[in-house]
């Protein structure tokens, strides 16, 4: 519960657009997490029960810490008059169930997003345990990326849904762009470092020399790969932040079959490069399958 607590209210932080904030909140729970572990497990020897019960203190602290810190922010917010908690508001059933649709919409294309590394996972280890390993290591290069691309596609969520709620579609178009400029220009900065230093990334990840130099040869598709994530990113965020999560959902499906096709038609003649090249036309098909809906979500943005 109270895990499930803390990631509802850093989304609302994101959705506030209180970023350093939410940075607070999560280096609290991870340091507090850090010093409990150490001092139940180690200094006391209470060896997995202690680490137990100082993940548990950790998570319910830093429940608290969170709602008192939106509390906070959103008391400063609110109109003077206003009630702190309009229960009509927050009762009204067609929002709820229009809150449940959305929610329902982002776990399906989550799935979807979860079931793609997942299938690229399991066809890794046919090409044998050495292909296995260097795939396992390239996917960390890239899971350290998305934490660079994501920043960006959680601020144009919060500017997308702030320009809606004030029906600017100028605002909705600054927002875009500008966050989109620099996902650009990190992604560019993001490939050409694993291009150029990824191997380095290697050496301290595994010390089997089998699997160092299959990683090293695929480190270019990895980069690749990277490079044009940016545009999925930007655009899950936008379509977020204007609840538009249904053609989310939509293209999550587009973008699966148009991967499983890649892979049907590639893995077999190009081997291990034409299982990434699948990887690297689903994270190409994500984006262009957004795209077709992007032109009736900013016309449902007011001029």
């Amino acid at each position: 519960p109270a895990t499930l607590a803390t990631f509802a209210l850093m989304g609302l932080l994101i959705g506030l657009g209180k970023s350093r904030t939410l940075l607070i909140v999560q280096l609290f729970l991870n340091g507090l997490n850090i010093i409990l572990d150490v001092w139940f497990a180690g200094i006391l020897g209470w060896g997995a029960s202690g680490i137990a019960l100082g993940t548990v203190i950790a998570e319910w602290t830093t429940v608290l810490l969170a709602v008192w810190l939106v509390y906070r922010e959103l008391n400063q917010r609110k109109l003077l008059g206003d009630d702190f908690w309009p229960r009509t508001k927050i009762m009204d059933w067609l929002a709820l169930l229009k809150t449940a649709s959305s929610n329902l919409d982002i776990m399906m294309r989550t799935l979807i997003l979860v079931f793609s590394f997942g299938f690229f996972i399991n066809q890794s280890a046919k090409f044998g345990d050495t292909i296995l390993a260097s795939n396992h290591i390239l996917l960390q290069l890239i899971s350290f990326s998305t934490f660079f691309l994501d920043g960006y596609a959680f601020v144009v969520e919060a500017l997308v849904g702030t320009s809606i709620g004030a029906k600017r579609r100028d605002i909705f178009d600054l927002a875009v762009r500008r966050s989109t400029n620099l996902a650009i220009m990190t992604a560019i900065f993001l490939a050409l470092a694993i291009v150029l230093f990824g191997h380095f990334a290697v050496m301290l990840l595994t010390d089997i020399s089998a699997v160092r130099l299959a990683a090293n040869e695929l480190l270019p598709l990895s980069a690749i790969y990277v490079l044009f994530s940016f545009a999925a990113f930007q655009l899950d965020g936008i379509f977020i932040g204007a609840s538009f999560t249904r053609r989310m959902r939509d293209a999550a499906v587009m973008s699966i079959v148009v991967y499983l096709f890649a892979w049907w038609a590639l893995s077999d003649p190009f081997g291990i490069e034409g299982l990434w090249g699948a990887m690297i036309v689903y994270i190409v098909a994500r984006a262009i399958a957004l795209l077709l809906f992007y032109p009736s979500l900013r016309r449902s943005v007011s001029a």
